[in-house]
């Protein structure tokens, strides 16, 4: 039951309102990366004329009609109004920028004869001396140089893609792959997007070429496989292809044609896949002779259409142990009269177990009920069903209402995997055809998902897993909550030292490309979560990281994961985990692992849309979700904040309740609405009168969360989010300039969370792109004023948005939920109803939250 002195938070009815022209501002002169140093530019210029030379040369050499050229930027140019688009790699120059890879690297579609035309052009008119221009307000002469030199110095490196660019395995390891448990189809074949417009003739060229290489080989089977666009981007190009003893090659490839305009707006890349009558992947006996995949892989690898060669797609339940105990597990049965949330499980089955059945919802997927493997998926259901029962250590960090739970059953018990799917899309189809009915029997739009697919993410880029699942949460309007993966055996970490500094030394120790999250927990458009050791296990610090939990970060840095809760501690030397749930057979049982602490986060969320009677946007409930959560006060430790956000991220949800109310200290309110092209929310506002001094001092304390849903093309890889919302707030202080004029100066006040530096390092771009503070789908800032700050009393909630170099802001706009909580630390000021007073004083509308997805939908 709500605390009756707290108050519900406030959305605003009226965003639009808000959102007005974006002022457009002057572009300033262009960056010299070599100012004062003319001859070490000279040198650099020879260097990028050469090397755009000699992929030229290769790409003839090798008679490709057309090819792909990997441009890397150097540090210092790695912001995008330093990318060379204006005046090198142009379409008006016959290339195209199609994909990215690890920050700073774009792909240029080219041709032999466009790159030997570049170097001549760089050489004519990249200048060795930039001319000097007056300053019309100094009245001093400076350097100013052209977009030719400035391009030119902006980049590292110019060169055609490698066999170790697109291939990272041998045929040995990957026949060893192909022969485990639970591998679907054959490799996963990245194929770059070629734009038709800019070269028709030779990008047909360059498919046929393929298709006859491939054909050459014999018994080579090739299907499309998650052809289907995330929202905004253009389609990807992959296949699954596999080796068949004997026979004729069965090959489908894309068929390009111009671009038309989508339903956004925008122009989009249309692909046919010509004859898509089905091709069984079956057909044959499957070949694992490491000559003939070797073979396979030397084409490949070599191929100019090729982007990346990944391993076979092998699924798994995120593993975890547990122990059983000989007593039942007693978990309440729902009460009649109430309804409650429910949250697909996506897994391998939940046993109909008395303790559970009560909490069944419904249940679908293809697996017979021979071939389940329930005790994973049990163990979930149980925690959703009977979390603070089974747990009353950690009821108090525990949603309180139970969930029910709608088995969605597509995972079969080890080694039957291929019995059910032939290709990767078969099982991708199978999910979101579950999905649709578990969201049109039962409401359901919160689902946990516990599997993961070792292997096939590289760095900090975006899988093929990752975009197929982000797909269908953005198709059917869900949210998934992913596991971050486990480390296994003695994969594992040591246990967290209780002391900072102990903890510091302990990862230092450790690789961290080897414990980077699993796929699909990179995807962007749900939730990720990561393990925290419970209280009362013996030799083991609570509150902390376990050892078993993978870490972020996720795409090109992005927060990953963006929740943990508790999972059980890694069971050693005969100690139970800490955390407990049922069995098949209805037995108590302990247990650990990421994918024990993903349902106690997926039911806060479930609960939040339950209370909000499933009307909120995927942007709210994202949003709220991370809005209050806390991290332990072990993970607040000054040496721990840069660290500790790569296995917590913003930290414990709280409660649904407590998510969704206030105290009289405080106040949240919430603009959830759709950011058109060139616009920004812009929300001016008076400080609370009582935490404002009469020289206009502002104290007290300021959160803010912003959640939204940005385009994301799969081709720029660790790149892939094309567009990024950024939030700030600012007081709007009075100041007299050069003319005695009073003028407004917007100071800005918001830092993000997490926001400090490692000792000896700097802000520089690459670490605000890998960090998570820039290119991420969920942010948080904070400003804490406990002494006051500033002389004025007016302050301005700004949103606005910031496009990748080369990409489109979608017509359509971007959808995003903004939260800000104003509150008083010292509990004393009446925060709430002083800050709502004064914005209906301001003939804004404002609603609680709990009503005002029910006025919308209305149409109020």
């Amino acid at each position: 039951m709500a605390d009756p002195l707290t108050r519900p938070i406030q959305v605003f009815l009226d965003t639009q309102r808000l959102i007005q022209v974006q002022p457009t501002k002057p572009r300033g002169p262009k960056k010299d990366f070599f100012a004062g140093d003319n001859a070490g530019f000279q040198k650099h210029k020879a260097k990028i004329v050469k090397e755009i030379e000699q992929a030229g040369k290769e790409l003839a050499g090798r008679g490709d009609p057309a090819g792909f050229v990997m441009v890397q930027m150097r540090e210092e140019g790695l912001g995008k109004s330093y990318r060379p688009l204006g005046a090198l790699f142009t379409a008006q120059h016959r290339f195209a920028l199609i994909g990215g890879a690890s920050i700073g690297q774009m792909y240029f579609q080219a041709t032999p004869e466009a790159l030997q035309e570049l170097a001549a052009l760089v050489q004519a008119k990249a200048e060795i001396e930039p001319r000097l221009v007056e300053n019309e307000e100094t009245g001093e002469f400076e350097e100013r140089v052209t977009a030719y030199r400035s391009e030119v110095g902006a980049i590292e490196e110019v060169r055609l893609p490698i066999a170790a660019d697109r291939l990272d395995f041998s045929a040995r390891d990957a026949i060893s792959w192909l022969e485990t448990e639970n591998v679907i189809g054959g490799y996963v074949v990245e194929l770059f997007r070629p734009n038709v417009d800019v070269t028709p003739i030779a990008v047909t060229s360059m498919i046929s070429r393929f298709r006859e290489r491939l054909e050459e080989l014999g018994g080579v089977i090739a299907v499309p496989f998650s052809d289907r666009s995330v929202e905004f981007s253009s389609p990807g190009l992959t296949l699954s292809v596999d080796l068949r003893v004997g026979g004729p090659s069965q090959i489908i490839l894309p068929t390009l044609r111009q671009s038309s305009e989508g339903d956004d707006g925008s122009e989009v890349d249309v692909v046919d896949y010509g004859d898509t009558a089905p091709v069984r992947a079956r057909i044959g006996v499957p070949d694992r002779t490491a000559t003939r995949h070797q073979q396979l892989l030397d084409v490949l690898a070599s191929e100019a259409l090729v982007r990346r060669i990944e391993l076979p797609l092998r699924l798994e339940a995120s593993p975890a142990t547990s122990n059983v105990d000989d007593a039942q597990a007693k978990i309440p049965a729902p009460v009649g009269s109430e309804t409650y949330p429910v949250v697909g499980v996506v897994d391998a089955g939940v046993a109909n177990v008395a303790q559970l059945s009560p909490w069944r919802a419904g249940g679908s997927g293809p697996i017979t009920p021979g071939d389940r493997d329930e005790d994973h998926g049990t163990f979930i259901a149980g925690l959703l069903a009977g979390g603070p029962s089974l747990n009353p250590m950690l009821a108090a960090s525990l949603e309180a209402v139970p969930c029910r739970h709608f088995d969605i059953t597509v995972m079969p018990r080890r080694g039957m995997l291929s019995q059910y799917y032939e290709t990767p899309d078969e099982f991708f189809d199978q999910l979101e055809a579950e999905v649709q009915r578990a969201k049109s029997e039962s409401g359901v739009r919160i689902f946990n998902m516990s599997l993961g697919a070792p292997g096939i993410r590289k760095g900090l880029g975006y899988s093929s897993f990752a975009a197929s699942l982000d797909r269908i949460a953005l198709a059917h309007d869900v949210i998934f909550v992913v596991a971050a993966g486990n480390l296994r055996g003695l994969e594992a970490r040591p246990e967290w030292p209780e002391a900072p500094e102990d903890a510091l030394t302990m990862l230092a120790t450790r690789a961290i490309a080897e414990e980077r999250i699993t796929a699909p927990g990179e995807h962007l458009y749900g939730l990720t979560v990561g393990a925290l050791n419970p209280e009362g296990v013996f030799g083991v610090t609570p509150d902390v990281p376990t050892a078993y939990s993978r870490r972020g970060p996720g795409p090109g840095g992005a927060r990953k994961p963006e929740l943990a809760h508790y999972g059980g501690s890694l069971s050693r030397s005969g100690n139970t985990s800490g955390l407990y749930s049922i069995t098949p057979t209805g037995a108590i049982t302990d247990g650990s692992g990421t994918s024990y602490a993903t349902p106690l986060t997926t039911a806060s969320l479930a609960t939040l849309d339950h209370r909000l009677e499933g009307r909120a946007a995927r942007e709210t409930l994202l949003a709220l979700s991370v809005h209050k959560a806390q991290r332990p006060k072990i993970l607040k430790a000054k040496p721990l904040r840069a660290v500790a956000r790569d296995f917590v991220g913003f930290g414990v949800p709280v409660q649904a309740e407590r998510a969704l109310s206030d105290d009289p200290h405080s106040i949240t309110l919430v603009f959830s609405d759709i950011l058109p092209p060139r616009r920004e929310l812009s929300f001016v506002f008076t400080w609370p009168r009582s935490l404002t001094s009469s020289t206009g001092k502002c104290r007290g304390r300021v959160d803010v969360t912003l959640a939204h849903t940005p385009p994301i093309d799969a081709a720029f890889d660790a790149e892939c989010q094309r567009v990024q919302l950024q939030a700030q707030l600012y007081q709007l202080e009075e100041k007299i300039n050069a003319k005695g004029e009073i003028i407004i100066d917007p100071q800005p006040m918001l830092n993000h969370c997490d926001s400090q530096l490692p000792e000896h390092l700097e802000y520089t771009e690459r670490y605000l792109l890998e960090s998570g503070l820039k290119w991420t789908p969920i942010k948080r800032y904070e400003k804490n004023m406990p002494r006051g700050c500033g002389s004025a009393s007016e302050w301005r909630l700004s949103l606005k948005a910031l496009t990748r170099a080369g990409a489109i802001f979608p017509q359509a706009g971007v959808r995003f939920s903004l939260l800000m909580t104003i509150s008083d630390p010292s509990a004393a000021a009446p925060v709430y109803e002083e800050v709502r007073a004064e914005i209906l004083r301001r003939g804004l509308r404002l609603a609680d939250i709990t009503v005002a997805q029910r006025v919308r939908s209305r149409g109020a």
